[in-house]
């Protein structure tokens, strides 16, 4: 009996946690480049010509990291990415950028890009470059939507074993 009620749980704690680790392309994931450990190098792709690496983090529709033309500007990234999700906070978006500095250390410099003035006047976004890093943040709507969904959660797997231990006690 015990036996079975750890399994249920087991179970159900799995299928919590499936859709988090599937909606973040952890698998099958087209956009990683096969054979390419450092971030920072540019490559000579086929027809689009010189490319980088870049990574796209958060509230995108496809976040990873791609292979992009030299030529790319933060909101062509973030269209490949699929554009921004409901909930983003289009005006905290972050470039994270290494730059070498002459004692070939790296200093991190983060570029903060206001993308609703871009929606509103079309002005151009920055140019990326090898190894940068962009952080679209989700809303504080949003931050608070995955705690009450979490409570939610929480309260409907005790739900389910208290109605389970019930059953189980009836027989």
């Amino acid at each position: 009996m015990l036996k079975n009620l750890l399994n249920i749980l087991t179970a159900g704690t799995i299928l919590l946690f499936a859709d988090s680790v599937f909606a973040q392309g952890l698998f099958g994931n087209q956009n990683v480049p096969i054979g390419s450990s450092a971030a920072s190098y540019y490559y000579l792709g086929g027809k689009e010509g010189l490319t980088i690496s870049v990574n796209l983090w958060g509230f995108v529709k496809n976040p990873g990291r791609y292979d992009v033309p030299s030529s790319t500007d933060l909101v062509q990234l973030i269209s490949f990415g699929g554009g921004p999700l409901e909930h983003a906070q289009l005006d905290g978006v972050k470039i994270i950028r290494q730059i070498m500095q002459p004692d070939s250390s790296y200093k991190t410099e983060v570029i903060p890009v206001d993308l609703q003035k871009f929606q509103l006047t079309g002005q151009k976004t920055p140019l990326l470059l090898p190894g940068d890093t962009i952080i679209v943040p989700g809303s504080t709507f949003d931050a608070i939507q995955q705690i009450v969904a979490l409570f939610r959660d929480v309260a409907l797997i005790f739900s389910g074993v208290g109605t389970l231990v019930l059953v189980l006690r009836q027989h």
